[in-house]
């Protein structure tokens, strides 16, 4: 099992900003204490020779030359302490620990928003090569950043597994999940995971016990229409290039569209809105003014019409959805003309 304290994968773009941030931040000090132990088997001339290869290799040539000069007046220990975000750029160095994030969290295929065009076939590829570095950095990468980030390893070969059709590690659907170890022992003891003895329970079951969970992101790389990007809570309500915005969508896989939320005001005329936990309802008559504010909210919550016509709370869980803006307020606009 994992440990107690290994974090939830990041929910939103700023949380898998900060968490990249600290993976950065780890190498610093890997990357010194890696030439500290080359130094220590191959001596100091043969280390300031192996780094200097390493780090000119990522500097812009018209920069290059005057940076070699720095790194041998002032030699590799003073030039890591010094250049550390500045000719060395770690945030791009790290960029494969920000990618295995988000596809264990969320299952995105990395930079396929860069594409207007791209195929499922195209996202696989992506997904599979991820999954092969992964491997790799399971077995050495805690060399460069430490251990405390390699349940986002952990996280990509459990999430590899599920899409794959390969038994999952409990470690792995507590990651995917964001339950507790003590959740998964409970799920065990009732009945709910019946592991092997490899600690692993099958696809299926798997499959089944995390479209369960409310922090349980189906993988979203297998979605052509979603455009791969985190979830953004500042850019929710806003249209990106596309005309498309985010919403979010409850258990049952109903997104919030006016469709679903929108009814006519209580005493008075216009439409309205109802969002929030029983007893701490509010009540917006602008549907995007109530779309920001369940971004505010730590889990998101709000008021639908089911198939038979009556209302009830449901709340957020996994991905927030694409959805077209045009189509959103054409909804908007008949249900306006409706109400007069």
């Amino acid at each position: 099992m994992t440990s107690e304290s290994s974090p939830p994968f990041p929910r939103d773009n700023h949380g898998f900003g900060l968490l990249h941030e600290e993976v950065a931040m780890s190498l610093e000090q890997g990357l010194i204490r890696l030439g500290e132990a080359l130094s220590l088997v191959f001596g100091e001339a043969a280390t300031h020779a192996a780094l200097r290869a390493l780090l000119s290799d990522a500097w812009n040539e018209d920069h290059k030359q005057q940076l070699l000069e720095v790194f041998d007046r002032v030699g590799w220990r003073d030039f890591l302490e010094e250049q550390f975000g500045k000719s060395i750029d770690t945030i791009e160095l790290t960029k494969i620990w920000r990618d295995g994030a988000e596809y264990a969290g969320q299952g995105l295929s990395t930079d396929s928003f860069l594409e207007e065009r791209v195929s499922l076939k195209a996202r696989e590829d992506r997904v599979q090569s991820l999954m092969a570095r992964g491997e790799i950095a399971l077995s050495c990468a805690s060399s460069l950043v430490g251990d405390s980030h390699l349940y986002i390893w952990k996280g990509v070969a459990a999430r590899a597994a599920l899409d794959f059709g390969k038994p999952v590690s409990l470690e792995g659907l507590r990651l995917l999940s964001g339950v507790t170890p003590a959740a998964i022992r409970n799920a065990i003891s009732i009945g709910e995971l019946h592991p092997d003895a490899s600690a692993e329970v099958t696809v299926e079951e798997a499959r089944a016990w995390l479209a369960r969970r409310r922090e349980f992101y189906p993988s979203r790389w297998k979605i052509l229409k979603d455009a791969q990007w985190p979830f953004d809570p500042d850019a929710a309500a806003e249209p990106d290039d596309t005309g498309m915005i985010r919403v979010p969508q409850d258990v049952e896989g109903t997104p919030f569209l006016p469709q679903h939320v929108v009814r006519s005001a209580r005493g008075g005329t216009g439409l309205s809105v109802t969002i929030g936990a029983k007893g701490a309802e509010q009540q917006h008559k602008d549907f995007y003014e109530a779309l920001r504010a369940l971004t505010k909210m730590e889990v998101a919550r709000w008021r639908r019409r089911n198939s038979v016509g009556n209302w009830g709370i449901v709340r957020a869980r996994g991905a927030w959805v694409a959805v077209s803006k045009a189509e959103i307020d054409q909804q908007l606009a008949e249900m306006r003309a409706e109400a007069v």
